[in-house]
């Protein structure tokens, strides 16, 4: 076993959350404002079809949700600091199945702090609340998945051209139900590297995460563990955008080692590139291929990969209205069978959809959307199709 297993499991979050509290309440006695609050209120209804809530491979059910968002976003610079926020909250009100009702609150708050124009870094904590997705939690339940995620990021840039990163990263996820597959758990991440920025404004950096986590109000069985350590290590690419094209990409490695289960044990590359491209002066190609791996524990897997490739075309048909199209593949595998089973399972998805968005006016928008979905299956229960369509009324003040 690692010895690197340890050092975790000191209990941090109550420190990092009261250290957090207690150096933002101090802020004003530290700092003097030198420009005015900028706050910004919203609020949307949006009304969306659904022909099949629970993505069902046959005799699905339709509903429709609607859905009142009221939000707050704040702004506030202090001399070197600045403070960010980014606050709503959401009723998700199904007309059918109504015992599907919840209540989301989410937020975004950020201190982007400075002690030298050399040494600068950020402390964020950010919570989002939404219903578990039925492409993956089969039962026709509700079951709200709470994520919270707090980070520290320090930076040093002597020179405005190498920079030395580290920081650390607290993370809880919570369901409202008992879902095995993506179970509770908390996680403390100790989180590093370095950037290089050239003259032409492009970057390159590498980073590296060490994290060790523990799952919470489930028993350890012969299928089940209780933490793991994981080290995933990332080599981040942007280059600077052009009049016409940017570009950004990620290559990743990531290796996960349980505490007894060694056969649930796994390692993948992981990554994306994404290529941005003005075809004319109203039109923006968007081109995304990723790959990514999270754990979905159960009897016959330990984690899912998917390759996903999706592309967007962006319209400006003029200065208050737009129009999109967008279409995406994906290939989905559920892998880290080990000794627990041998059926496999492989998901094929594609889907497609478009958007026409009017702004009368600036602060006012009001916009149509509609989607189609399709899943293959080696497993034909997981086979479904679904089509959404919505209507999203959005006003800022």
């Amino acid at each position: 076993m690692s010895s690197c297993k340890q050092f975790p499991k000191v209990k941090i979050k109550r420190p990092i959350q009261c250290w957090i509290a207690l150096t933002l309440s101090a802020l004003p006695f530290m700092v003097t404002a030198d420009e005015l609050d900028t706050i910004q209120f919203n609020a949307a209804i949006n009304k969306t079809y659904d022909d099949n809530i629970f993505r069902q491979s046959q005799n699905g059910i339709s509903d429709v949700i609607t859905i009142s968002t009221l939000g707050i976003k704040v702004d506030k610079t202090y001399s070197l600091q600045r403070f960010t926020l980014d606050a709503s909250y959401a009723n998700f009100k199904y007309n059918k199945t109504d015992f599907l009702d919840y209540d989301a609150k989410n937020y975004n708050a950020a201190w982007l702090w400075s002690l030298t124009p050399n040494l600068t870094g950020k402390i964020t904590s950010e919570q989002t609340q939404m219903l578990n997705d039925f492409r993956d939690f089969a039962n026709p339940i509700q079951n709200i998945r709470t994520s919270k995620i707090q980070r520290f990021r320090a930076e040093y840039s002597p020179h405005q051209v190498w920079t030395v990163i580290s920081g650390v990263t607290y993370t809880d996820v919570t369901n409202s139900q008992q879902f095995n597959a993506q179970a509770n758990f908390n996680a403390f991440a100790f989180d590093y590297g370095a950037k290089y920025r050239f003259s032409s404004g492009s970057s390159l950096a590498f980073l590296g995460h060490k994290r060790r986590g523990e799952y919470q109000d489930r028993p350890v069985t012969p299928t089940f563990d209780s933490g793991y350590d994981e080290s995933e290590y990332e080599i981040d690419a942007v280059l600077k955008a052009t009049g016409k094209s940017s570009l950004s990409a990620k290559l990743g490695y990531i290796q996960r080692e349980y505490d007894n289960l060694t056969l649930r044990d796994y390692q993948s590359f992981i990554g994306y590139v994404n290529y941005d491209l003005y075809l004319t002066g109203k039109m923006l190609a968007n081109f995304n291929l990723s790959r990514t791996v999270y754990p979905f524990e159960q009897s016959n897997s330990t984690y899912s990969s998917t390759d996903l490739l999706k592309s967007e075309l962006i319209y400006n048909i003029s200065d208050k209205v737009q129009a999109t199209v967008n279409a995406r593949i994906s290939d989905r595998d559920f892998d880290g069978r080990g000794q627990f089973g041998t059926i496999g399972r492989t998901d094929k998805e594609k889907g497609f959809g478009g958007s026409l968005r009017w702004s009368p006016i600036k602060n006012v928008s009001l916009s149509v959307n509609s989607s189609k979905s399709y899943r293959n299956s080696t497993l034909s229960q997981f086979d479904f199709d679904d089509t959404l369509t919505s209507i999203n009324l959005d006003l800022k003040i």
